[in-house]
């Protein structure tokens, strides 16, 4: 249609090119698997994995556009496409999804399901479907293998199943035995009946399991935070590279020159200071900095203090104004940084915080950041009792957790208001930061 409203007639060039467009349509949903979501898959993920589609597609096609001579086609036509498509899209994924969570809620598009357990792990299970009838399940049965009566429970399973139309069957893992599950699910799958294994994970505190096969054996992946997933990180490194390209080109262009000169004129030494900081799974990088202090020997032993002698005048005012930090947007850009994560560290202070504060290394489970939740809150600075270590600690920890894009701009935003404000006794702007 796009093609027609445009030409008013399919023309050569433009008719091979609509078949490309679809066959990296097909790659794309191959490759990302859109359609594969279930039941209790929240809008935000259908979204996203409709999004992420686009984005691939958009890659595919724009590469045979440079590559396939670009004067021969429209750039408008492609920007009318990609605008009719992401909003048809957008407007067809919002009311279907919607549309079937209000008709499951209503008693229409549901599963009769069966619960076998013997402990309380598929219970919960069972008082989440129930707080969610969006999500179409109706728990018909539940089978307690430790109560007395239910000796038998497979072949009563079996006949419960045959005689009131169970589409599914939650299954506890701690009653897997190789012999009767081997039955159930052949029954199962010849009375084409869903079978869903139940993990009685109860300490479980991470997010995500994914089964994946290694020479035919599952094995469960354990997802301990968001960032695992490759399209978040992927999300993650291109505001990354968009946001520092930015910051260079815009500011820094003009202001580092100006930065360099009055560093140069207030003391001797090097403008920019370098230091190995710890980052991702603890390996060490180069850390760039504008230079604070008269150079010295203690620099990657000892923490800055307040009315530190080794600070220089000029040193201050960047550290004041966090202009110091401002070269770690190059850091960003060749993707040893992150705008947003925890705060590197010297690698002595690695050392000596982790034999302090409980699960401290957790924080490098991702890469450093510029600035971070810590420091969005007031935690700038000097490091100077246990309390703060751990609070910093703390909420590093819960950024891991609980990363989201918009978590990003969020605490992007927090940090530049921060700047503005008068320091809080929750610490100075003196400090490894």
């Amino acid at each position: 249609m796009v093609f027609y409203y445009k030409f008013g007639a399919f023309h050569p060039p433009f008719s091979f090119m609509l078949v490309y467009i679809n066959i990296a349509w097909f790659i794309a949903t191959s490759a990302v698997k859109p359609y594969d979501i279930s039941r209790t898959s929240s809008f935000y993920r259908v979204l996203r994995s409709s999004v992420m589609v686009l984005l691939a597609h958009i890659l595919l096609v724009f590469a045979y556009y440079v590559f396939e001579q670009p004067h021969r086609y429209s750039r408008e036509l492609l920007l009318l496409m990609y605008a009719s498509l992401f909003t048809v899209t957008f407007l067809y994924k919002l009311l279907f999804h919607f549309a079937i969570k209000y008709a499951r809620k209503h008693g229409l598009n549901y599963r009769n399901i069966v619960i076998v357990t013997q402990d309380d792990n598929p219970m919960q299970v069972q008082s989440f479907l129930a707080e969610h009838p969006e999500y179409g399940y109706r728990v018909k049965k539940v089978i307690n293998v430790n109560d007395p009566e239910n000796k038998n429970y497979h072949e009563d399973l079996k006949s419960y199943c045959l005689e009131n139309g169970i589409h599914e069957i939650f299954y506890s893992m701690s009653l897997v035995n190789y012999d009767t599950l081997a039955g159930l699910m052949n029954f199962a799958e010849e009375n084409l009946i869903r079978m869903r294994l139940v993990a009685d994970f109860k300490w479980v505190t991470f997010r995500d399991l994914e089964i994946e096969k290694m020479g035919g054996i599952p094995v469960m992946k354990v997802h301990t935070t968001p960032l695992d997933d490759w399209d978040k990180q992927l999300i993650k490194r291109v505001f990354d590279i968009v946001f520092s390209s930015i910051i260079i080109v815009t500011l820094l262009s003009w202001l580092m020159p100006i930065l360099a000169v009055m560093i140069k004129l207030d003391s001797k030494g090097p403008v920019f200071f370098r230091q190995r900081r710890t980052g991702r799974d603890n390996k060490w990088f180069w850390c760039y900095k504008l230079r604070t202090m008269y150079v010295n020997d203690e620099s990657d032993t000892r923490q800055a203090t307040q009315n530190d002698e080794r600070i220089t005048p000029i040193g201050h005012f960047l550290r004041n104004s966090s202009l110091d930090e401002l070269p770690q947007f190059f850091n960003v850009l060749i993707g040893d940084m992150s705008v947003v994560g925890p705060r590197p560290h010297m690698l002595q202070h690695t050392i000596d915080f982790s034999a302090e504060v409980n699960n401290f290394m957790a924080r490098h489970k991702i890469k450093p950041g510029i600035t971070g939740l810590a420091q969005s809150k007031g935690y700038r600075g000097e490091t100077d009792d246990a309390e703060k270590k751990k609070n910093r600690v703390k909420l590093d920890l819960f950024y891991v957790n609980n990363w989201s894009f918009f978590f990003d701009i969020q605490i992007i935003a927090e940090t530049v208001v921060s700047l503005f404000r008068q320091p809080t006794g929750n610490g100075s702007n003196i400090g490894q930061r």
